[in-house]
């Protein structure tokens, strides 16, 4: 938790951040201008790592560094500590922090890392992994037809496995 705080405290203002990495970067800055971190704050340095340092490296091509899936809990917990205290416990926060499956979703899965998600497009991120649902998940209530959506049986946060109706856990 210091060390979130640190990265917080010695990041630039998201506007600076913006103005530094513009040049080079201009897709990414572009998008997240509209994002409501940016607006309060949060910029590229605090998942990145310090500007002044990648700009200064010989034949910088890529950030110096980029948060790994295991570390953006943390990053994200850092405001959101309720939905970081759902997600550890929940199948992808022990794929991800226990197990260190970079792949299983963290919060960039479904939030978006550059840009936000709408609704939709996170219904898609889960058939990415998910894509064939068990018959139990397509009747009565049809999720493919998308008149309903995974969110409203599993928390978007702490991702239930849920036990069909008729089985046993």
């Amino acid at each position: 938790m210091i060390a979130l705080l640190l990265l917080f405290a010695t990041a630039l203002s998201a506007q600076e951040t913006g103005k530094l990495c513009a040049p080079c970067h201009a897709e990414y800055v572009a998008s997240l201008r509209t994002h409501k971190h940016f607006a309060k704050g949060i910029g590229c340095e605090v998942c990145h790592g310090s500007s002044q340092q990648h700009r200064n490296a010989a034949g910088a091509t890529a950030p110096d560094r980029v948060a790994a899936p295991d570390e953006v809990p943390a990053l994200c917990g850092g405001c959101h500590a309720a939905e970081r205290k759902e997600y550890e416990p929940s199948r992808h926060g022990v794929l991800v922090l226990a197990r260190g499956k970079t792949r299983a979703a963290n919060c960039g899965t479904c939030h978006g890392v550059h840009s936000p998600r709408a609704a939709a497009a996170m219904e898609r991120q889960c058939a990415r992994c998910h894509a064939s649902l068990p018959e139990t998940c397509r009747k009565p209530v049809n999720v493919a037809s998308g008149k309903l959506r995974c969110a409203v049986c599993h928390s978007p946060h702490s991702l239930a496995r849920l036990t069909p109706p008729g089985s046993t856990p």
